[in-house]
């Protein structure tokens, strides 16, 4: 089993409702989406999002990990209930921009509370997180990581941690260059009428059963109910 720790908006959010739809499964009710997208056939669609679809729409806190021996999913779900309790909402307003090779929703500017926010939970959760084995270590060593990716790593299990991290929310996987004017394109189009002003409100507890399997929402935390810092 594997857990991680996400922010993702409410159920009826409509950018959770349009994010849901464009990946092609909605991540609260595991139910499957299909729908038509204006510039993209069917079969490109689904292709475009066959990555994404798997973990659901989603901003990452602390990144996938196997559950350590001695824990539980529920004891877990209570650590991560109370602490949400002590946490303040942080208000922002996201864009698409491409990561990488993929697209994303991402803060307009950096937020510098975000990432605090992101650091302190990759700390305090960690325990609950199995040490990777040397084979997986060295496996996923071989990916062209710097310096810095490879100790985060060996000693938080993910290389995008910490001053590595970025918020972001995938709606895509690799797209070659050559395509990227036109799929940013129809993202832009897609999503015009939906507000990309959120609230990050509540710590999403993620979880996949078994490895083929997708990752499902098994609990919402919300943050302590304080006026909202503006948006930067």
């Amino acid at each position: 089993m594997r857990c991680a720790i996400t922010y993702v908006p409410p159920p009826d959010d409509p950018l959770t409702v349009a994010a849901a739809a464009w990946l092609g499964r909605d991540s609260y009710s595991g139910m499957p989406h299909r729908i038509e997208v204006e510039g993209l056939t069917a079969g490109d669609h689904s292709f475009l999002t066959a990555l994404p679809r798997r973990s659901g729409f989603h901003a990452t806190l602390k990144p996938p990990f196997v559950l350590e021996e001695g824990h539980s999913v529920r004891e877990l779900e209570r650590r991560l209930g109370q602490y949400a309790t002590r946490l303040v909402p942080i208000a922002l307003e996201l864009t698409i921009a491409v990561i990488d090779t993929f697209f994303a929703l991402v803060p307009v500017r950096p937020i510098a509370s975000l990432d605090t926010m992101a650091a302190n939970i990759v700390a305090e959760f960690d325990s609950y997180r199995r040490p990777m084995s040397p084979e997986d270590l060295e496996r996923r060593s071989a990916a062209r990581f710097t310096s810095t990716q490879l100790g985060n790593l060996a000693k938080w299990g993910s290389p995008f941690v910490f001053d590595q991290f970025r918020f972001h929310m995938t709606l895509t996987g690799p797209v070659d260059r050559a395509e990227r004017e036109h799929v940013a394109l129809v993202l832009a189009r897609y999503f015009s009428g939906v507000s990309l002003a959120i609230s990050v409100d509540r710590l999403v507890l993620a979880v996949q059963e078994e490895v083929h399997e997708p990752f499902g929402i098994h609990s919402a935390h919300p943050f302590a109910r304080v006026p909202q810092l503006r948006i930067a």
